[in-house]
């Protein structure tokens, strides 16, 4: 494991393919834009995810439509705002893209509608952060676990970062099978190739 600090101790930015593996405990609360009744409702919690500050009377609005406390809101836009962080973080682009970093068994038409959210969300969402940001989100470090899926009987590598951005200390999550965890490891041996290359010159 020391080869994964040593690699990533810069700005995570790694391959999309690794992110495909969230846990569904982490998307529960994404449940509850099925209470929305619109795309153009949850494009606007979508968005609203993203501000660095939710008044107290927008989420009550948000609440009063969902049907939910405003507890549940405010989980909802944390886990939004973790979930868009990690597709941000690996250079997602497409619909499809997105699409895939869904678990089995979650809703799938949830899954279209916050993919397609996204997409048009995206291009306002980097040019916000590339206007805005004093520096890069940075690794500080991460915890993991190895646990066996009983429904694939295969072992799966629980991974969680601990991201620093700005003065936000944030935890994103990812489930990462052997192919997954393989495509990481081979990801951040090239990144730090490269790093070193760029060293030299």
């Amino acid at each position: 494991m020391m080869l994964i600090l040593n690699c990533i101790t810069r700005p995570l930015c790694v391959p999309h393919k690794t992110f495909k593996y969230f846990r569904m405990a982490k998307l529960e609360n994404f449940n509850l834009l099925l209470k929305g009744g619109s795309k153009d409702f949850v494009y606007k919690i979508c968005h609203q995810s993203r501000q660095p500050v939710t008044s107290e009377d927008t989420l009550r609005l948000i609440s009063s439509t969902l049907d939910c406390s405003m507890q549940e809101t405010q989980n909802l836009l944390s886990d939004l705002r973790s979930f868009t962080d990690t597709l941000l973080a690996s250079n997602v682009s497409s619909t499809s893209e997105i699409l895939t970093s869904f678990p089995e068994g979650f809703h799938k038409s949830l899954a279209n509608l916050l993919s397609k959210v996204f997409t048009e969300l995206f291009p306002v969402w980097r040019a916000n952060m590339a206007h805005g940001a004093v520096s890069l989100p940075r690794l500080e470090s991460f915890d993991w676990a190895v646990s066996s899926d009983h429904a694939t009987k295969q072992s799966v590598c629980s991974l969680d970062l601990h991201i620093r951005e700005k003065d936000t200390m944030k935890i994103v999550n990812a489930n990462l099978s052997k192919e997954s965890l393989r495509s990481l490891v081979t990801g951040l041996k090239d990144i730090k190739e490269q790093i070193s290359n760029l060293s030299n010159v």
